[in-house]
C-alpha cells in the first residue's frame, strides 16, 4: 500500500477511535475496529478509499432543496421573486473547497408550451471539463451556497464548457425526440432507414451532408405511400447502410418529388429548443 494511503486511511480510523471512543464500551470485542484487515483490504483496491470520501461529500435532497425554497418564499417573498425572475443563461462562479469544476443546468421545452416543464438535465463537470455527474442530491449539494459563501469572478473559459455541454445535451435532446417519433406509428422500412440515419449522422462531419440528412429524416418520418414503403422494405431487406444508404434515400425523395412534402403536406412540429438555464464555476 502507498504511505499517503495507508496514512489516509490510518487518519480515518484514529477520528472514528475519537469519535465512539474505545473505552466507551459501544462495541463489544467482536465489533472492534480491525485496523490491519482494513489496511488489507485497501492494499488490494487502495482506490476503494474514495468510499471514505463520500462522507465529506455534501449532498442535498430535493426534499431538502424544496424546504430551502419554501422558506425563502415565506421568510423573504421579494428576493425570491428576484431570483425567480433572473433570465436564462444567468452565469456565476462560487469559492468550493470539495468540487471544483463546474455546473450547468440545460433545459429543453416546447415553445408553444412555456406552461410545461421540458427535459431538464443538470451536470457536474470537473476542472478538466469532464461530466462527473448527473446525480441530483450531489450536484445540488456541490452548489448549495449562502450568503458567507465567496463569490468570485467567472473564469476565462466557462463560457466554452458551457457551449460544449450544451452541444452534447442538444444531441441528446434529438436521441429523445427520434426515440419518441420512432415509436409512433411508423412503417418496419421507417423505423429501420430513420434509426441508420441516425447512425449516418453521428459518423459525419460535413455540415452540408448533416442538413441533408436532416431533410431526409423530416420527409421520411411523415406518412408515406404504400410505393414509397416497398422502395424502404427493399432497402431494408438488403441491409443498405451508412453512405450507400443515404444515396439510395436521396433518389427516392427526387424521384417521387418529396421536395412537395415538405413544403405543402408536413404538419408543423414543434420541436424542443435547448437552453441553458443558469451555470456556475466551481473555483
Amino acid at each position: 500500500m502507498e504511505k499517503g494511503l495507508k496514512q489516509k486511511l490510518k487518519n480515518r480510523i484514529q477520528e472514528i477511535h475519537d469519535s465512539i471512543g474505545e473505552d466507551a464500551a459501544i462495541l463489544d470485542r467482536t465489533e472492534q475496529l480491525n485496523e490491519e484487515a482494513m489496511y488489507a483490504i485497501y492494499e488490494q483496491q487502495g482506490k476503494q478509499l474514495s468510499l471514505f470520501d463520500m462522507e465529506e461529500e455534501d449532498f442535498l435532497d430535493l426534499n431538502e432543496a424544496e424546504e430551502i425554497l419554501r422558506k425563502l418564499q415565506k421568510e423573504e417573498p421579494g428576493e425570491f421573486e428576484r431570483i425567480a425572475s433572473l433570465p436564462n443563461s444567468i452565469r456565476t462562479a462560487k469559492f468550493s473547497m470539495q468540487q471544483k469544476g463546474t455546473y450547468i443546468f440545460c433545459e429543453a421545452s416546447d415553445p408553444n408550451r412555456a406552461d410545461i416543464k421540458g427535459y431538464q438535465q443538470l451536470f457536474l463537470l470537473d476542472d478538466e471539463g469532464n461530466i462527473v455527474s448527473r446525480d441530483i442530491p450531489r450536484i445540488l449539494g456541490a452548489i448549495k451556497a449562502d450568503y458567507t459563501t465567496p463569490t468570485l469572478t467567472v473564469p476565462k473559459g466557462h463560457n466554452s464548457t458551457v457551449m460544449h455541454v450544451k452541444s452534447q445535451f442538444v444531441e441528446e435532446v434529438k436521441h429523445r425526440q427520434a426515440e419518441r417519433e420512432f415509436n409512433q406509428r411508423l412503417t418496419q422500412g421507417q423505423r429501420y432507414i430513420l434509426r441508420e440515419l441516425r447512425i449516418f449522422f453521428k459518423l459525419i462531419t460535413d455540415e452540408k451532408v448533416k442538413s441533408e440528412i436532416n431533410i431526409l429524416e423530416k420527409v421520411f418520418r411523415s406518412s408515406i405511400n404504400q410505393v414509397i414503403n416497398r422502395e424502404l422494405n427493399i432497402l431494408r431487406r438488403n441491409g443498405f447502410i451508412g453512405q450507400e444508404l443515404f444515396n439510395q434515400l436521396v433518389q427516392i425523395y427526387r424521384q417521387h418529388n418529396m421536395q412537395e412534402w415538405l413544403n405543402n403536406s408536413l404538419p408543423t412540429m414543434s420541436e424542443p429548443i435547448p437552453i441553458i438555464i443558469c451555470s456556475e464555476a466551481l473555483e
